[in-house]
């Protein structure tokens, strides 16, 4: 006798409440955290809701969602790169070096380009080929990186001044600035690679099972390369950024923008532990670290207070994540429970 399997039941508590809180997914969570943490800045300081701040918010930032890009290939791929930060830092002194030595900002730019790409992809053989963890691998680039940097230097910024530098702090419309322009290029950019070409499907593969994605014939030393190749470019795209909005070259520059990118990627509802995400998850991420670092900046506090502010309001973000993305898995569990055939 063939098996007869009930219809579903919409009054079980499972169904009943699964579209009422299927909305409350991580990433959800954090936009209502978003919206709640923009109410409260506003109540704060009357300037903190207009169109002038939310650019300048953007434009101060638009390193971090540059970056936040490439981490969110590395951390779907089952990948991390510490070094971002340490490498725009170090690229932009490349950059101030050539122009003091040449005067021309465009070979300066183009040589921070390259360097980035470079160290990007020697990180990248380490980890492909040699099968070093990529933590260690890039925690050593971000020591190694900023003290060279240092060292290049003597800890000293050196002063660009050329048009590039008027030109990327210049509105070009509604207090839009070119930063700003790249940022939105560069997510869209990034979405093109993630959903429509292999590179992207790979990069999912990788993280989701890589030894599987192997004996299916894919190269996958082949396709971290391109990965942090392309993180490279960014980088360099980052280090155009960063020295564009300062005017200078300054070891000091981009501390703790990996980090902020992780962060970034993680509280959007990007899981750790890799095989699948996505950038729109990323750009709200990015988004909340940017108010959140303006808003306690425009509050007047010390930087030690902002510190304690903003690892305890990232940290309240997580737990939120966390808790709904484990109450929408326990209902999912008892629905398929009261679905199976009887």
């Amino acid at each position: 006798m063939a098996a007869i399997t009930n219809p579903v039941n919409s009054s079980l508590p499972g169904h009943r409440f699964s579209k009422v809180i299927g909305w409350l997914r991580p990433e959800y969570v954090l936009l209502i955290m978003l919206l709640i943490l923009i109410a409260v800045f506003t109540a704060l300081n009357s300037h903190f809701l207009t169109l002038a701040n939310f650019a300048s918010l953007i434009d101060q930032n638009a390193a971090l969602f540059v970056i936040s890009v490439g981490m969110t290939f590395a951390i779907i791929s089952q990948n991390i790169d510490l070094s971002p930060g340490s490498l725009i830092a170090l690229c932009g002194t490349v950059v101030g070096l050539v122009f003091t030595t040449t005067g021309n900002i465009a070979l300066g730019l183009v040589a921070g380009f390259v360097i980035a790409i470079v160290f990007e992809l020697f990180d990248a053989a380490l980890i492909a080929y040699l099968r070093i963890n990529p933590l260690i691998v890039t925690l050593a680039a971000w020591i190694w990186a900023r003290g060279l940097a240092i060292s290049l230097t003597g800890a000293n910024s050196i002063a660009i001044t050329d048009p590039f530098i008027d030109f990327m702090n210049q509105p070009i419309l509604l207090g839009i600035t070119p930063p700003i322009v790249l940022a939105v290029l560069t997510y869209l950019a990034g979405w093109f690679i993630l959903s429509k070409t292999r590179l992207g499907r790979y990069t999912a593969a990788m993280g989701s099972d890589e030894r599987v994605t192997i004996q299916a014939g894919v190269d996958t030393r082949r396709y971290k390369l391109l990965m942090f190749a392309f993180f490279g470019v960014l980088v360099g795209l980052g280090t155009a950024i960063t020295v564009g909005r300062l005017g200078a070259a300054t070891p000091s520059a981009a501390t703790g923008l990996e980090l902020d990118a992780i962060v970034a990627v993680i509280i959007g509802g990007n899981p750790f532990q890799g095989g699948e995400g996505n950038l729109l998850r990323t750009a709200i991420g990015a988004l909340f670290i940017s108010v959140l670092n303006n808003g306690l900046s425009i509050l007047g506090m010390l930087d030690s207070q902002i510190e304690v502010y903003k690892g305890a309001t990232i940290l309240l973000a997580l737990l939120l994540g966390t808790a709904s993305l484990r109450l929408l898995r326990r209902i999912s569990r008892s629905g398929a429970s009261e679905d199976s055939p009887a």
